[in-house]
């Protein structure tokens, strides 16, 4: 069996530019990432803007599961 040192070579140069190469995008993904989602999304909302979700601290207004899940069943969402 002959092993060619030429093919050795650019097996290796191969792996290497693959490993560099993806590296490098998932760095730049990374940083696009952090470019593009918020800094804190959880803050309250500034201006029009309205918060879909509100917690209830109330125990008048507390529903069981068992009603959360009944009505989400009636209404079907």
């Amino acid at each position: 069996m002959i092993i060619s040192l030429r093919k050795i070579g650019s097996f290796i140069r191969f792996i290497v530019l693959f490993t560099v190469l993806t590296l490098f995008f998932y760095y730049a993904l990374s940083l696009v990432n952090q470019w593009v989602a918020p800094s804190d999304p959880y803050r309250v909302p500034v201006g029009h803007a309205v918060k879909a979700f509100q917690p209830e601290n109330s125990m008048e207004t507390w529903v069981t599961p068992r009603d959360r899940l009944r009505l989400y069943y009636w209404y079907g969402e």
